[in-house]
């Protein structure tokens, strides 16, 4: 994942920060900097995560933390904690075309085609490192490829607008289950299939919440749904032949689901551009 080294970014406090001092701050990111060198990201993201615990809101130094927390969950696969770090970032610097091109990246790994296409067009507009411009080019051009197939998938009027749309839908729908939020990510999951009944996810998500409302019927309907878009959707698969137990038992003690972008062996794409 690419990131920057920009010294103009850098801002100077000769405050204190919190109750830490500035010479602490630096060092915890100094120490940050040297354990994303050495490939150590996990330790890195827990002193990126201290830091933002003690630095003010709205200042450059909280974006540049932000932004290498977003590199350092990407680089552990944790593409959904990325896109949140880099998402906060472009709220504090929104024209900063490295920030775009990352976020990019983060939402090609987290199902987001659409909002991946629109990252990467912003960071060709912003970029002004002609060394970057063939590689963001590259990207825009692999990351519009996918957003046509999936508005294609859903068919010959569906826009981008509205792809992106479906996405966010199907994203807080799992925000929801991992806030153990059942009702509102039965919404979301239904939201997403109204707007194209095309993919088995949403309604293989929709079959668990459903099961851990102790609704069954519907629950194995929306299972046999997802299947006959995909066969081989082993997850639902899976769900669907452990129901009778499920109902027998008043519900799962665990649902099962998975996260596909883990499984992926992706870091040869993500790379650091020291400046």
């Amino acid at each position: 994942m690419s990131r920057k080294t920009k010294q103009s970014r850098k801002s100077k406090h000769s405050k204190s920060v919190l109750t830490y001092s500035q010479r602490q701050v630096d060092a915890w990111a100094i120490a940050a900097s040297n354990l994303m060198r050495q490939g150590d990201y996990a330790g890195a993201v827990e002193i990126y995560e201290r830091l933002l615990n003690v630095l003010p809101r709205r200042t450059t130094q909280r974006a540049d933390v932000l932004a290498d927390l977003g590199s350092a969950h990407a680089m552990l696969q944790n593409f959904p904690e990325s896109y949140e770090a880099l998402t906060e970032a472009l709220s504090i610097e929104p024209n900063g075309a490295d920030l775009w091109y990352n976020r990019g990246l983060a939402c090609r790994f987290t199902g987001r085609a659409g909002q991946s296409m629109r990252d990467f067009e912003r960071a060709v507009e912003l970029n002004k490192d002609d060394k970057l411009s063939r590689r963001f080019k590259e990207e825009l051009k692999f990351s519009r490829k996918l957003a046509e197939k999936s508005m294609k998938l859903r068919g010959p009027n569906f826009t981008l607008d509205q792809l992106i749309e479906q996405e966010n839908h199907f994203q807080r729908g799992l925000k929801c289950m991992e806030n153990s939020q059942w009702e509102e990510a039965e919404e979301a999951f239904r939201r997403s299939i109204e707007m194209g009944d095309c993919l088995p996810q949403p309604w293989g998500n929709l079959g668990g919440c459903l099961i851990l409302q102790g609704r069954y019927d519907e629950a194995e309907a929306a299972l046999k749904r997802a299947l006959e878009i995909d066969p081989k959707y082993t997850i639902a698969k899976k769900n669907l032949a452990d129901l009778p137990e499920m109902r027998r038992k008043g519900g799962p003690q665990l649902f099962g689901n998975r996260d596909p972008y883990k499984e992926m062996n992706i870091k040869k794409s993500i790379t650091f551009i020291e400046e």
